[in-house]
Formats: structure tokens, sequence, C-alpha cells
């Protein structure tokens, strides 16, 4: 998974911004200017205004998005935004950032509480104004991000090493023969000697002009890269794996972007949001110069609706997509390499899905779910029948810490958690997964936390019996999981 964390905290706020001429009311992001008279405001004196807090932000006009404040460490921020008012007081919790915006109008966006469920959750207004008049206007929600009651540090998950990345912040990692290839955004491809987990050696890097690296899968000797919006890059391992010769590209002629790879076969399959909203579909049977076989768009869903692919699995000659509000959707993909067209066979709506793992559990065939959205669950699928896919179980995430990713190994789930770190559940059974082990990785104070709600945990990849992880800003984590 990979969602470009700090662009989407900051920009759904822009949206509907424009100028006004309304010359009555100037004011109306200014504290006195919001209406709380029908709020408890005698409880916001519990509030403790520190560290990093998490928040959900619902508009009046249907848009719901998560964001976050942080008091501290560092300089404070909200919703990613330099926070410049802060006017906290027995009754009184207001935050404002104001910034120019792209006309050269002064915005503000404020939150004003109304009330406090204790000293780290609050609820309140929240307002967007230019020039001082009000251009939207919803509800927050925001829970300050600390441990679980009663956990401690693990259970069952040792961390046997982790390194940070010299620049920039992870987006995706794969681990073969010995090394670690982390993908870094514009910083490109970092690779790491992981043959003694417990000191991981970065040993090579390389990035590329005008490229954001998004994701990646290594076949044999072949690494394939995602990028935001340049297709694909094809590394070369043959050589030396610790120093990837990378200059090749298939689908480089336009704005491409990869959130998602997954193989079967000859046939590599590929999410791409955009610019088509489909799945492209390449033959690499010869693994340095992939063919093209089909572009892909799931029947029956919409951009417009929000309808994208994020994540794949392949299994048994069927595709799973996870398709955001669409949901988990089915594919028959079943001699695609001899120009068959694929077909959707079945698909389960559900809540908005973003991550996925597929695989066997006795004899059925098994669908994890997840998303990146506030109060995100983790359902459990049985698609053995896809025309008829059955919810087995469901399992209800903290609002305040999301899914960023899935993996399936054995009968174990691992899963990353974002702020609530790397969980692992056992599925040996086909229902509500059950917890069979966690680490907790974050920590408030680890310097560069709070620029959005997706931090922590982003991601998390099984390879040779290990655990790796990647965290925004720990970089490269290694476990090992005792069930």
């Amino acid at each position: 998974m990979n969602r470009l964390p700090l662009l989407a905290a900051t920009v759904f706020l822009a949206v509907g911004c424009g100028n006004t001429d309304d010359s009555d009311n100037k004011a109306e992001c200014q504290v006195e200017a919001i209406d709380l008279s029908g709020c408890d405001r005698s409880t916001l004196s519990v509030v403790q205004p520190e560290g990093i807090w998490n928040t959900n932000i619902a508009f009046e006009d249907g848009y719901i998005g998560p964001s976050s404040i942080r008091f501290s460490p560092g300089d404070p921020l909200l919703i990613g935004l330099t926070m410049t008012t802060k006017q906290i007081s027995p009754d009184t919790f207001y935050l404002a950032s104001d910034v120019t915006g792209s006309d050269g109008g002064a915005v503000r966006y404020a939150f004003s509480a109304c009330k406090a469920s204790g000293p780290g959750q609050v609820q309140g207004v929240v307002r967007v104004c230019v020039n001082g008049a009000k251009t939207r206007q919803g509800t927050f929600t925001a829970t300050r991000v600390v441990r679980r009651e009663g956990e401690a540090e693990a259970d069952r998950v040792e961390l046997l090493g982790q390194v940070a990345l010299p620049r920039g912040r992870p987006t995706g990692l794969v681990a073969a023969g010995g090394y670690a290839y982390v993908m870094a955004r514009e910083e490109g491809l970092f690779v790491y000697d992981v043959k003694d987990p417990a000191r991981p050696t970065l040993v090579s890097e390389q990035k590329f002009a005008n490229e954001i690296f998004t994701t990646g899968l290594v076949s044999g000797t072949t690494l394939y890269v995602g990028t935001y919006a340049r297709g694909l890059r094809i590394c070369d391992l043959t050589a030396n794996p610790a120093v990837p010769v990378c200059d090749k590209t298939i689908l480089a002629d336009g704005p491409v972007r990869v959130d998602a790879l997954t193989k079967d076969g000859n046939l590599l399959y590929v999410a791409s949001p955009a610019p088509k909203s489909d799945v492209i579909i390449l033959d690499v049977t010869q693994p340095l110069a992939p063919s093209l076989v089909v572009r892909y768009t799931v029947e029956g869903s919409s951009p417009s609706l929000g309808e994208y692919p994020y994540s794949l699995a392949a299994l048994d000659n069927r595709l799973y997509v996870s398709n955001w509000s669409y949901g988990v959707s089915v594919t028959d993909v079943t001699d695609v390499a001899t120009k068959k067209a694929p077909k959707l066979v079945g698909r389960y709506g559900g809540p908005a899905t973003s991550a996925l793992a597929v695989g066997k559990i006795g004899t059925a065939t098994a669908v994890f779910q997840g998303s990146d959205a506030w109060g995100s669950s983790l359902l459990a699928l049985d698609a053995t029948n896809p025309e008829a896919i059955v919810q087995r179980g469901t399992l209800a995430l903290r609002p305040e810490a999301s899914l960023g990713g899935l993996t399936l190994s054995g009968t174990s789930l691992y899963v990353a958690n974002y702020q609530d770190g790397l969980r692992v559940y056992d599925v040996s059974s086909l229902g509500t997964p059950k917890p069979a082990g966690y680490f907790n990785t974050w920590s408030e104070t680890d310097a560069g936390r709070g620029l959005s709600y997706f931090e922590g945990l982003q991601g998390v990849h099984v390879a040779d019996g290990l655990v790796y992880g990647w965290d925004t800003t720990r970089g490269l984590l290694i476990f090992r999981h005792t069930p």
C-alpha cells in the first residue's frame, strides 16, 4: 500500500475553498464565531494537549477523511500544516492553521472542540475560511495515539534488526536472496544486505529523475519497481543482486501509476489506479522484456465513484482485486496469455477495501480484506465459490490506528497496523482472526512523527521465515514471529 500520506492529509481540505465575495462575515473561522452553545465545554478541562492525535473529519458536503494533529514533539502541526493558533483553557480547545491559497487568498483551517470524552479525545466543529468567510464546515473527532491499554512492547514477536533510511520515507519492500529492496518515493531504491538480520547494511542506492517509487516485486533474478506516474522500472539482479541494473522500463510513455504488483506463472499483474483505473497484465516470459497482454478494467467498477484498483493477488487462475468502494472482485484469468478476455465472476461489496491477502485455508479459498479509512476493520471472506462470496468473520480495528497492508503466510496473517504496529493473527480456521502476537513499533517521540494519519508501520512482507516491515520513520524492520 502506498497512499502518499502527506498529500492525502492536506489536499482534501482545500477542495471547494475558492474565493468569495461575501463581505458580511469576515471572521467566521475565529473561535468567537463558532457556535458551541449546545456543547458541554466543561468537559474540556480534562484535555491534555500533548503528543500526536489522529482525527476524522466529516464535512457537510459529504466528504469524510482522516488527518492528524501534532502538539509535540517538534513544531505543532494541524493536518500536516504549521499550527498558527492554539487556544487551550478549561472551556476552550481551538486550533487553527493559516496558509495562502493558490489564488493568493488567506485560507484558515479551524478546529474548535465541543466536548471531551477524556484527556485524549475530543469532538467538535471544523471550518475552512477564505479571507475570513466560511467556505466549508463539518465535524471532527480527534484521539491521541497511545499504546493499547495493558499491552507490552511485544508478544510472540521479536525485533531482530532495524535501520532508518538515509533519506526519505519507505513506500514498499521486498526481500530475496539475502537482500531487502526498499522503495522510497523520490529517493528511489535502497538495497540492504540482510543476511545477518540483526545488522541490516546499506549496500547500494539509486534514483531516477522525475520518478517516485511506490512498490516492488522480485521474480527470480528480476526486480520490478512500480512508480507513481512512470509505469514500471525493470532491474536485473543477475550479475550482482546488491547492485541492481535498472536500465529498462515499460509503461513509462504515459502517466501510469502503479500501486501493487502480483505474479502468477508468466503473467505480471499491475494495479494502476491512474490514469485508466485498470489492471495491466504483462507477459514476463522474457523477464527483462515484458509485453502487454491486456489492460483490464474490472466490470462494473467506476473511477468517478472512487472505485480504483489498489491491491492484487492471484491464485488458481483467479485474480483478486481490492477496488476501494467497489470492494473485492474476483476475475477469471484462465488463458489470458492466449488472449482470452478476463471475466468478472464475483465480488464482495462490504467496507471500502485497499488491502487484501489471499490463500488456501484447508480447502477453502480465503480472502482477507481491510481498508485504511478511519474505523476500518479486517474481514475474513470465503471465496471458494466466487459467485457467492461469504463473510466468515470480522475484526474491528481501533479507529485512530488504521491498516496499511496484509500478508498471509500459511495460517498466519500479518497486518501492518500503522500506529498499532505489527499485528499477527491465527487464521487456521476461516472465521474471525484470532490474535497471535504483536510488536508495538510506534513511539510518538520518534523524529518526524505526526505528519499525517498514515504514520507508523505501513506494510509487511514475509520471506525466508522472517517478517519484514517498513515504517514511515523507523525505516526497515526485521521480525521473527514465534506462534
